[in-house]
């Protein structure tokens, strides 16, 4: 009997890990889902030529714009500047706790999140 109670009582440990940790993981890449957008648009508002007819993003000012915006936010990631296109792909390690008991290391959230300047 007691080995019945000791293998609930760890099924249950068990799932509570995977509830806490997974619901951890999955708060954090909707965060970084937002600051991704985010960053992707501070970068897109660093237009250029417009009087020229020929819009574009300027690349070097909207690279500067999305990493000092992840900066504010403690967070790293790359920028890609293509016309009026923006990507901004933002990486973070998520420490796991309760996982950790089981040894579940560290994992790895990125969202990726792509902005389009339209002119209408």
């Amino acid at each position: 009997m007691s080995g019945f109670v000791v293998s609930i009582f760890a099924g249950l440990l068990a799932l509570a890990a995977l509830v806490f940790d997974g619901s951890r993981l999955v708060s954090q890449r909707a965060a970084l889902d937002d600051h991704a957008a985010n960053a992707a648009r501070a970068a897109a508002q660093e237009i250029v030529d417009i009087r020229l007819g020929n819009e574009r993003i300027d690349p070097q000012a909207g690279s500067v714009a999305a990493h000092r915006y992840l900066a504010q936010h403690e967070l790293f990631g790359s920028v890609r500047i293509d016309g009026l296109n923006v990507e901004v792909t933002v990486v973070q390690n998520v420490r796991m706790t309760l996982l950790a008991l089981a040894g579940v290391g560290d994992q790895v959230v990125a969202s990726t999140r792509e902005v389009r300047v339209v002119d209408e």
